[in-house]
């Protein structure tokens, strides 16, 4: 399981990297929720990267392979900054009520962004130098 000071110290970073993006992607926020979104989400998806990520640090061979193999992190943050490229880059046409107030707004492609967050974030939480070699 990822260690918790990995865990804290990602949690600033996620947290402005959620910020970052459900101000882009939402058509109307209202500061009450996105404090409340800050205070939940980036907690909630750090565990739900914990829970993916346990089959890769329970299987001793895969977990041999994964801890310290820099390319495969490499390619995973590329992958993560892509897909956010790609949602900051592709509009997406919102049409709803918010507050009683109709809107019709064109956003960041909010499945994009949000999906390049999150592989973001299970890289953050489960990425992890190689453990010293122990001779027996």
């Amino acid at each position: 399981m990822a260690p918790v000071s990995q865990l804290a110290i990602a949690y600033p970073f996620l947290t402005v990297l959620w910020l970052a993006a459900a101000m882009a992607t939402s058509p109307g926020y209202e500061f009450p929720g996105t404090i409340l979104f800050l205070m939940i989400a980036p907690s909630f998806v750090m565990g739900m990267g914990v829970v993916v990520g346990l089959p890769v640090r329970l299987n001793r061979r895969l977990s041999r392979w994964w801890l310290g193999n820099w390319p495969i992190y490499i390619v995973i943050a590329a992958a993560g900054a892509g897909l956010m490229i790609a949602g900051f880059n592709t509009p997406e046409r919102q049409i709803g009520v918010v507050d009683g107030m109709p809107y019709d707004v064109t956003t960041r492609h909010t499945g994009l962004v949000l999906s390049g967050c999150f592989v973001l974030t299970f890289l953050a939480v489960n990425a992890g130098r190689r453990p010293p070699r122990q001779d027996r």
